[in-house]
């Protein structure tokens, strides 16, 4: 079974960029599947500063985790391009999966993989020097969604670090040439030497 089957028919909604789907502290009353454009699950510090820790691309299921644990919002859905999305009401999820195990299966399947994904990203954070970061954000950020123009602070974000720091880093890469920046536009020239970055 694909996601986009459990939303057949399912009410669709159009977005721009910077709409919020929902909010940090919301509580969950429906389930979301990116049809198509980006959104990024941001987190406000205590700093009063945001923070970009998870994004999803069209294909993806969205809000399933504290829509099943029955908890709020821990972070906020934002636009980061424009997007349109299929909503499912919690009711309208109930009568998907009553008795039918092939869904869920799938979004158990779903939720395994997010969390080794996040175990990983863990990992990441906590071993690797910030140089190593964020080569490998450019590049995953490049594999997730090659034509979106990625911000200098999503980029930070994302490594846990700071912008000038990730400014500073670029810059590097492209005096190693294994990047080009055009504008605020990203080019990979070199993928696997910039991934090593960090390693050497």
């Amino acid at each position: 079974m694909e996601l986009q089957e459990v939303f057949e028919n399912a009410r669709s909604q159009k977005l721009k960029r910077g709409d919020v789907i929902y909010k940090m502290g919301d509580k969950p009353e429906n389930l979301y599947f990116l049809k198509e454009g980006l959104v990024g699950l941001v987190v406000w510090g205590e700093s009063g500063r945001d923070h970009l820790v998870r994004l999803f691309k069209a294909g993806q299921i969205f809000g399933h985790r504290s829509f099943f644990a029955q908890e709020k919002y821990h972070a906020s859905a934002t636009v980061l391009q424009d997007t349109e999305i299929l909503v499912l009401s919690k009711q309208e999820m109930r009568e998907r999966m009553k008795g039918n195990c092939d869904l869920a299966e799938k979004l158990l399947e779903t939720l395994a993989r997010e969390l080794r994904l996040s175990e990983q990203r863990q990992v990441v954070l906590t071993e690797k020097d910030v140089t190593a970061r964020i080569a490998e954000a450019v590049v995953y950020f490049k594999e997730l969604h090659p034509t979106h123009s990625w911000t200098r602070q999503e980029i930070a974000d994302f490594c846990g670090t700071t912008t000038p720091t990730v400014i500073r880093t670029l810059a590097k890469f492209v005096d190693d040439g294994l990047i080009d920046q055009r504008g605020r536009e990203i080019v990979i020239l070199k993928k696997e030497e910039l991934l090593a970055q960090g390693h050497l």
